[in-house]
């Protein structure tokens, strides 16, 4: 790794670049010169891992640490698995009877090239076939780079090669040559892991941007502060305009971190019967201060039931359901949360009457960062996690998130709950 060139290669450019202006009398050129040399450089490592998640099997080819270690973990996280997956050949190449009980195909293949052996994986995955035994597997696979990987026999890396029967599938297929001559070809469904790569690749870019804009206005901000010409009346204006900015960057990092949270930890050992109506009353107090009038959330508790559970977590999902009604709503506009028993569950229901979700949105509207283009919606801020940090909570509460939305109608969240019987109460007060 190129620890001693990440330090020695940028002095080297800025000693250049010192003494080249000073002989030149052109200092300034000279250190832009050299920055952009630096850019260059840097732009360079940048291009390698991009190539790299093009096909991140490969060892990362980056030789400065910062940009090495940005693609080696995922890299290594990929070498265990591919790891276990040899492990798991050997195993099978052991007691070849429990192939079937493998997800992975397994094909087995003589010196020639021809199978002789293969689990029922490994037919789902290429279309085989107990009357393909015998025949050279190069013939009946209409892949040519796998069927390069399995005339190659002194290759040792894993391929990636996307499936001849559906593109939208991608395959891993790993060779190991045992002593009688013989080759196992073990093939693995990557599609899912790719699709988590991708998805890691698309949050780190989404955070990035929604952390731009607020960096870029206190930037601006803070150069107007530190210019000495500047008059002190105008900075003491712009200091109030720094705390919306700063909001903003604070409340996308809290709920990343607890979107982490709800992702990683289990569901809380000390759970309790929560009560739905005043976790309600509290969520539409914490917003009376951002809604055009009091009587804007009208709320209808029927039901008196009790709900086993977090009561922050519950809090936060009426929070954010609530916001997300106001955030979409036309200003003044009525909004009606409602708790009742609905066939022997508990329903919390959330109606606006604002512009409304049309139906191919209704199925993304969960995921982080997605937001429905609307006029006039993203001006009234919001993070775009708050309908995630919703859907994980639920999950954790055995529900989920239900939507019945028409454009120009208006929208209704719903999910409902088990009620909190009174054995389980007591069960919980005994414990406490």
């Amino acid at each position: 790794m190129g620890s001693t060139r990440e330090y020695i290669i940028p002095l080297a450019l800025l000693s250049v670049a010192i003494l080249f202006g000073f002989w030149t009398d052109a200092l300034g050129w000279c250190l832009f010169g050299a920055s952009l040399i630096w850019i260059w450089i840097q732009s360079v490592e940048f291009s390698k891992v991009r190539r790299w998640s093009m096909r991140p099997l490969r060892r990362p080819a980056n030789g400065m640490d910062s940009w090495f270690a940005l693609a080696y973990r995922p890299y290594r996280a990929l070498t265990r698995q591919r790891g276990r997956t040899k492990a798991m050949a050997v195993r099978l190449r052991r007691i070849l009877g429990l192939s079937e009980v493998v997800p992975d195909g397994v094909i087995i293949l003589s010196p020639t090239g021809e199978i002789e052996g293969l689990n029922g994986a490994a037919k789902s995955m290429l279309q085989l076939a107990d009357t393909d035994m015998g025949i050279s597997l190069a013939s009946v696979v209409r892949s040519p780079d796998f069927v390069a990987f399995i005339r190659d026999g002194r290759t040792e890396e894993p391929l990636e090669f996307i499936s001849p029967f559906d593109s939208d599938v991608s395959f891993e297929a790993r060779r190991i040559n045992v002593d009688t001559g013989r080759t196992i070809v073990l093939i693995r469904d990557i599609t899912a892991l790719n699709r988590l790569l991708t998805m890691r690749q698309s949050f780190v870019a989404n955070v990035s941007h929604e952390l731009r804009t607020p960096l870029t206005v206190i930037s601006g901000y803070l150069e107007t502060l530190a210019d000495p010409e500047q008059e002190n009346d105008l900075k003491l204006q712009l200091l109030p305009r720094l705390s919306s900015p700063i909001h903003r960057m604070q409340s996308l990092v809290d709920d990343l971190l607890l979107l982490t949270q709800l992702e990683s930890t289990p569901v809380s050992e000390y759970r309790t019967a929560v009560p739905m109506n005043r976790v309600i009353e509290a969520a539409a107090n914490e917003l009376r201060g951002t809604l055009a009038s009091e009587d804007q959330i009208t709320i209808c508790c029927e039901s008196q039931h009790k709900v086993f559970g977090v009561e922050t977590e519950l809090f936060s999902v009426c929070v954010n359901l609530l916001s997300n009604a106001v955030r979409y709503s036309p200003k003044g506009s009525h909004i009606d949360v409602s708790w009742r028993d609905v066939d022997g569950k508990c329903r919390l229901a959330v109606r606006d009457c604002g512009v409304g979700i049309a139906p191919e949105h209704l199925s993304r509207i969960t995921e982080r960062f997605y937001r429905v283009d609307m006029s006039g919606a993203r001006a009234k801020g919001g993070t775009g996690l708050g309908l995630a940090i919703v859907k994980h909570v639920l999950r954790r509460h055995d529900t989920e998130l239900q939507v019945e939305s028409e454009l120009g109608t208006g929208s209704l969240f719903y999910c409902d709950f088990t009620p909190c019987t009174e054995l389980v109460e007591a069960s919980r007060a005994l414990q406490a």
